[in-house]
């Protein structure tokens, strides 16, 4: 009896468990809703949440856990490194202690919630549960898009005509991208292993409707990675793995990409992109027009011969004061000169109105500025400001500069532990590892990393690196105890 009543008291606990996860992921789009309509000029009760889940779920993965010794060391280092940087910033002087240490959990929140998952995760239920959250997060996702738009209260990506987001605040623009493209890529997955036609068919073409409505690089690129990569997945299923072909969903995918290329010149990703560069072509050639009226040709010189010129720099700084005068701080803060410099002496117009150069510029002259301990941890990420405007694009880029050589290296270390483990997986066996759940994955953990460099605001978004977290932690699972877990795989996937 007594047997009997534990054992229920543990079947109660994992469902406790499974739910909790469910609801941990589906909860996403709605805290994305909820930050949407209660933003306020400091926070909003979205963030305060996505804190607040930080701070409790570690203590609950601790409390339940029976491998507490490795997740305690593992918290320990990032809470060392966590120390070791606000320490030194306060050594140079803090300009707002709370602004550093909130972006500080926010890029922590990846590493952390992915060993809490990966705890968790260690049947198929569990891994279940997750999915299960995806796919209601991605659902409701869509909801509140035809919501947005039939009652008219979303907002624009860039513009009005210029794309579409729905209720997504202004900060998290690409953020919401990379989430729609977490799931298209999970979706399509969970979509393709049901024997259900009308998921395999409707589901790319409600992605393709999404995507293309969105405006942003990174939807629109990956309508044809995605697309692509599930029908090149398929037709190896075929000529490879000796599975029947799914001939309608292969068709859906290929047309659903043609169709998109096709159509390219009348979506609002071409609008911005063409809009971008006729800005750019109207003002290229404009610095060296001038300088030949003055009879100088600057083809055949070098930055510094450029530089040493008065007559070339004074017509650098003229047409410079133009191109980076949208954001002027980058000229107040280190001196016409220097910039001069940073950009050695270039006359690509494209580059020069590039904000996202400009960003990754500015915050690579405070890291020269910066002694060897703050090069070793980064520097304050108040250093360049509160409103955003310099705030990195380039995640990537981002975690080097306020996070300095050793947390990069972590950070990067601790990346590549689950790609090592993919290798190791292949390597074992190859043929047995081909399945479209290991697909989907690998898919969709390449499409987050390349995002976080070309889209940004993936790794240090809560509502974006949750979803890496779950990838990295599903990829730890299917690739642990590799007979077990691939026979499961197939045997799920039959």
């Amino acid at each position: 009896m007594v047997k009997t009543e534990r054992s229920l008291q543990t079947e109660r606990q994992k469902q406790i468990r499974n739910w909790a996860l469910t609801a941990l992921f589906a909860a996403q789009p709605i805290l994305d809703a909820l930050a949407f309509w209660t933003r306020n000029a400091r926070a909003t009760p979205a963030g305060y949440i996505r804190l607040g889940l930080l701070i409790l779920l570690p203590i609950l993965v601790l409390w339940r856990t029976d491998r507490k010794k490795p997740f305690l060391l593992f918290l320990s280092v990032a809470g060392l490194f966590g120390l070791l940087h606000v320490l030194n910033s306060a050594r140079g002087g803090y300009i707002s202690p709370y602004f550093d240490m909130r972006y500080l959990a926010n890029v922590l929140q990846m590493p952390v919630f992915t060993v809490c998952f990966l705890l968790a995760v260690r049947d198929g239920e569990t891994e279940e549960a997750a999915l299960r959250g995806v796919a209601a997060a991605a659902w409701l996702t869509l909801l509140f898009l035809i919501v947005a738009r039939l009652t008219h209260t979303g907002n624009v990506t860039y513009g009005e005509g210029l794309g579409y987001s729905g209720w997504v605040i202004d900060e998290n623009r690409n953020a919401n991208s990379t989430n729609l493209v977490v799931y298209a890529a999970l979706g399509l997955w969970l979509a393709l292993r049901r024997d259900r036609r009308w998921l395999a068919l409707g589901v790319p073409l409600i992605v393709d409707a999404v995507f293309l409505s969105n405006g942003t690089k990174g939807c629109y690129f990956s309508i044809f990675v995605i697309f692509l990569g599930y029908a090149l997945w398929l037709l190896l299923e075929k000529f490879w793995l000796k599975r029947e072909l799914r001939k309608e969903a292969v068709a859906v995918l290929l047309l659903l990409s043609l169709f998109s290329a096709a159509i390219y010149r009348y979506t609002p990703r071409y609008k911005v992109t063409e809009s971008q560069a006729k800005t750019a072509v109207g003002h290229q050639g404009e610095i060296e027009a001038t300088l030949l009226e003055k009879g100088i040709d600057i083809t055949d010189m070098s930055p510094q011969e450029r530089f040493d010129n008065p007559t070339v720099r004074e017509v650098f700084e003229h047409y410079y004061w133009i191109y980076l005068g949208v954001k002027p701080d980058i000229i107040d803060r280190f001196g016409m000169e220097r910039v001069l410099m940073q950009y050695r002496m270039s006359t690509d117009v494209a580059k020069l109105i590039d904000a996202r150069v400009m960003e990754r510029n500015y915050a690579d002259m405070i890291f020269q500025d910066s002694d060897f301990l703050t090069r070793l941890l980064g520097f304050e990420a108040s250093e360049i400001g509160f409103d955003g405007v310099y705030d990195l694009e380039n995640d990537w880029h981002a975690i080097f500069y306020f996070y300095g050589y050793i947390g990069f290296a972590l950070y990067m270390s601790f990346v590549l532990y689950f790609v090592l483990r993919i290798v190791r997986t292949l390597r074992r066996d190859l043929y047995g590892s081909l399945t479209l759940e290991n697909f989907s994955l690998a898919l969709t953990f390449l499409l987050i990393v390349g995002l976080a460099h070309f889209s940004g605001a993936t790794l240090r978004r809560p509502n974006v690196s949750v979803w890496l977290s779950l990838v990295l932690a599903l990829i730890y699972y299917k690739t642990g105890k590799i007979p077990d877990q691939i026979t499961e795989g197939r045997a799920h996937e039959a």
